[in-house]
C-alpha cells in the first residue's frame, strides 16, 4: 500500500552576488532496496516554485511511497563566508516528521524526533559524503 508524501521544494539558487548559496532535495530510503535512492521515480506530482534567491530554479514535488519507506529532505545554505548552515528532516511513509537533524559547519546535531532513527540519517550523511566532524544525534550512549 502506498501514500502521497508531502510538498517539498527541490531548489538549487544563488544570489545575484553569487555570496549566497541554496540547495535543498530529498531522497526516499527504500526499505525493499535497503538504500537511499534519489526521488525522481517516487514523484506523484510535480510543480514550477519560485526559487529563493534570483538565479537557479525551483520546484514543488509530491512522492509517492510504499509503508516501511522514509523521506530524506535536506536543506542547505552557504553565505558569504563560507559556512554552510541546514537541517536534514525525516519523514516516515504517512508524512508525519520523525526526526530532525541540525547541521552547522560540519556539527550535526539532534533537534527533533527518538534517537532511533539517527542510524537513517548517518546512513545519509555518508552516501552524501557530507563533511562532518562532530555528532550529537542521541545514539551516541548505545
Amino acid at each position: 500500500m502506498s501514500s502521497v508524501v508531502g510538498e517539498f521544494q527541490v531548489e538549487s539558487s544563488k544570489s545575484k552576488s553569487g555570496k549566497h548559496v541554496l540547495y535543498s532535495n530529498v531522497y526516499v530510503y527504500s526499505r525493499a532496496a535497503s538504500r537511499i535512492l534519489p526521488c525522481d521515480k517516487y514523484i506523484a506530482s510535480s510543480s514550477e516554485a519560485k526559487p529563493v534567491y534570483v538565479r537557479g530554479r525551483a520546484k514543488r514535488v509530491s512522492l509517492r511511497v510504499e509503508k516501511g519507506d522514509f523521506v530524506i529532505y535536506v536543506w542547505m545554505v552557504r553565505n558569504y563566508l563560507k559556512r554552510v548552515k541546514g537541517y536534514i528532516l525525516l519523514f516516515n511513509h504517512n508524512g508525519e516528521l520523525v526526526y530532525k537533524a541540525k547541521y552547522v559547519d560540519g556539527s550535526l546535531r539532534r533537534s527533533v524526533g527518538s534517537p532511533v532513527y539517527a542510524w537513517l540519517v548517518r546512513l545519509f550523511v555518508e552516501q552524501l559524503k557530507i563533511p562532518v566532524k562532530e555528532t550529537k544525534l542521541g545514539d551516541e550512549g548505545a
